[in-house]
């Protein structure tokens, strides 16, 4: 992830170049004045650029072939020869060691001359031996080393025996120009501005441009990198966190900034985000120039484990690039939502630190790089920079903005609890038991669901359709409104019954229509347990709760759920049923019928088998109750009969027993 400075592009790479900064002192026999460039001074050159990295300097060599062709004129009898006594080279500022060669060996006298309002480059005035006059032609070597400047000068040159950053242009006539870059073995090289060969000789990287059309605008800016030649130290936070440092040699400033702001930084981020360290290997923090040549402060690679940050002492780069740890595409697939994040955490930290927070600028309607932010991608640099960097500057602050305005609202605690549904891949639509999860990184659809589902965010849905959406994704938008409607309806209807994990994963994948469906789906199974509940309660009796748990734990449909509420419905009426025979009146003969029956002790059976879920004991038992309630009247009569019986007969015995009696 890369951080962007908010400044203007860098205008000096390709700047003050001109060769019409070379002067051409002449004169007229017996007389002195001056010509330029273009005033029959013909000019051929090749400039070579030589890296050293022993030396910590870039060697230049510049062969030069001048021919005066301005002719002799005769006037009123005599000659006028006009010659030329030397010429001027330009130089970047900080170049040392100058030393002018005639091709006969002998030393030409050089002398360094400002150029006014210029702090970039300056001129080395460089006297011929002799006069140059017509048709004589000088061929002269110049050399001279460039230096750069210090760490976190305004020029952006710098040259140590790590990284050497300086223009390489050359001087003369269309098409007579060439210029050679020589970046040794070890070095890693980008080049800006004009194209150039690129050759391999002895193990050197050579980019050469020849019979160069238009030197007067020609340029190009060289940035190579010995990252082996670095200075480097270890750092450990106190929460385990393993950095090396690696700085440009020399610049301990930087090393010393860079190492107190990850000591302090880390664990201060940690605790805002409420994630740990997310790093287990030792994480390479290199300082660099690369960055800035790109318009950024810095950048980081989570997938390297690496982190270059510009020269510049910026607490608030290092904390943005530190974050970035976290805040990456591991976690988030749209640009955006990492780089806002990562600037709303450095923010924060910088003020825990002690600094300032530094609020987004308003967001302009007509800023010329406005995008829709889920179209922000990778930088691209083949764009023009002013195209880029008006982009790129948009993109930055709206992103800030955006994620700063949801984090207000939602508040420090519930913005901790929707990252760590991010780090540990939770969904937004919770059941009642643990949040599932599953691989996957957040998109701008499941951040939205996760700042409104766990976050309670009100807002959020209007500022992402106002910056972050692309037109073709509104639609989306105003499906999830209607669909979240409808869910919000099944979520109050379920009461204690968390919607079905098949409608939850519907919402979460956005797959609207489905989500719908299987919400009717389950509003009808809703309607059957209601209607279960009010068989429940004339029973006054429970249901097993597996039925909840099988309705929530739905994976692909709600069939099973129908069919099992249906089966304890119909359960429910066999017991009712049975219930209400036994609360018939029998009548006479029944009542004598269920003389020395239970029903009550088989209803409470049949009750306790109805909350268990035993559907064959429960309708069995209520079926036992209401035949014994339908065949007690047959029963009382049987045994009314049988009592009549029994009754008459004793009484013959009586009759028969007495008359025998007599008898005898």
């Amino acid at each position: 992830m890369i951080r962007r400075a908010f400044t203007a592009p860098p205008t000096w790479l390709l700047s003050g170049l001109a060769a019409t900064l070379v002067a051409i002192p002449f004169g007229i026999a017996g007389s002195s004045g001056v010509a330029h460039a273009d005033n029959g001074l013909s000019v051929t050159s090749t400039t070579t650029y030589a890296i050293d990295a022993t030396s910590g300097v870039v060697h230049v060599l510049v062969e030069m072939s001048l021919r005066n062709t301005i002719p002799d004129e005769q006037k009123d009898g005599y000659t006028i020869q006009r010659y030329f006594a030397g010429f001027s080279l330009p130089a970047p500022v900080g170049a040392t060691n100058p030393v002018a060669v005639s091709a006969n060996g002998g030393h030409l006298t050089v002398t360094a001359v400002s150029v006014p309002n210029n702090t970039d480059f300056f001129l080395y005035d460089i006297a011929f031996a002799s006069r140059l006059l017509f048709g004589q032609t000088r061929r002269i070597t110049v050399t001279y080393d460039i230096t750069g400047h210090p760490p976190r000068s305004d020029n952006p040159s710098r040259v140590n025996s790590a990284y050497a950053a300086f223009n390489a242009f050359g001087i003369g006539d269309d098409g007579r120009v060439t210029v050679r870059i020589v970046v040794p073995p070890g070095f890693t090289s980008d080049t800006f501005g004009d194209d150039a060969a690129v050759t391999s000789e002895d193990g050197n990287t050579v980019y050469t441009a020849s019979d160069i059309d238009n030197p007067d605008e020609f340029g190009i800016f060289v940035s190579a990198r010995k990252d082996e030649a670095l200075i480097e130290s270890k750092v450990s936070t106190d929460s385990g966190a393993e950095f090396r440092v690696r700085s440009w040699p020399g610049d301990t400033e930087w090393q010393r900034f860079v190492i107190a702001r990850i000591k302090s930084g880390v664990p201060v981020l940690s605790d805002l985000i409420g994630q740990p360290w997310p790093i287990d290997e030792e994480v390479e923090v290199r300082e660099a120039y690369t960055p800035y040549l790109y318009g950024y402060a810095g950048w980081f690679s989570a997938s390297r484990n690496e982190l270059e940050i510009g020269e510049n002492l910026n607490p608030e780069v290092v904390l943005h690039e530190l974050s970035h740890a976290w805040f990456n595409n591991g976690w988030f697939t749209e640009r955006w939502l990492s780089e806002g994040f990562a600037q709303l955490y450095a923010d924060d930290a910088v003020a825990v630190l002690g600094g300032a927070h530094v609020d987004p600028r308003p967001v302009e309607s007509a800023d010329p790089g406005r995008i829709s932010l889920n179209a922000w991608g990778d930088p691209n640099f083949t764009q023009s920079s002013e195209e880029a960097s008006a982009i790129e500057q948009y993109s930055y602050n709206a992103s800030f903005s955006v994620v700063q305005q949801i984090a207000d609202e939602i508040g420090d605690d519930r913005m901790r609890a929707v990252l760590d549904a991010v780090a540990n891949d939770m969904t937004a639509y919770r059941g009642d038991g643990p949040a599932e999860t599953f691989t996957s990184v957040t998109d701008w659809r499941r951040f939205l669901d996760l700042v409104e589902e766990l976050g309670g965010a009100e807002l959020a849905a209007g500022w992402i359709q106002q910056y972050v959406v692309t037109p073709t994704q509104l639609a989306s938008l105003a499906q999830r409104t209607e669909a979240r409607a409808t869910y919000q309806q099944l979520v109050n209807a379920g009461g204690q019954w968390a919607p079905p994990v098949v409608v939850r994963e519907n919402m979460a994948a956005w797959d609207f229509a489905e989500a719908e469906e299987l919400i009717e789906a389950a509003s009808k199974v809703l309607a059957l347990r209601d209607e279960l509940d009010g068989r429940a309660a004339e029973l006054g009796a429970t249901y097993p709760d597996g039925l909840e748990a099988r309705y929530e734990s739905s994976k692909e449909n709600l069939e099973e759920s129908t069919v099992a509420l249906q089966e304890q419905i119909d359960n429910a009426e066999a017991v009712l049923a049975a219930v209400a025979a036994e609360n018939r009146d029998d009548g006479f003969f029944g009542g004598i019928g269920l003389v020395g029956s239970d029903l009550m002790s088989t209803l409470d059976d049949a009750k306790s088998a109805f909350a268990d879920g035993d559907h064959e004991a429960a309708r069995s038992l209520a079926s036992d109750v209401i035949e014994q309630v339908d065949d007690a009247a047959r029963v009382g009569e049987q045994r009314t009969m049988f009592l009549i019986g029994g009754t008459l007969l004793l009484v013959g015995v009586a009759i028969v027993s007495r008359t025998l009696l007599r008898r005898r």
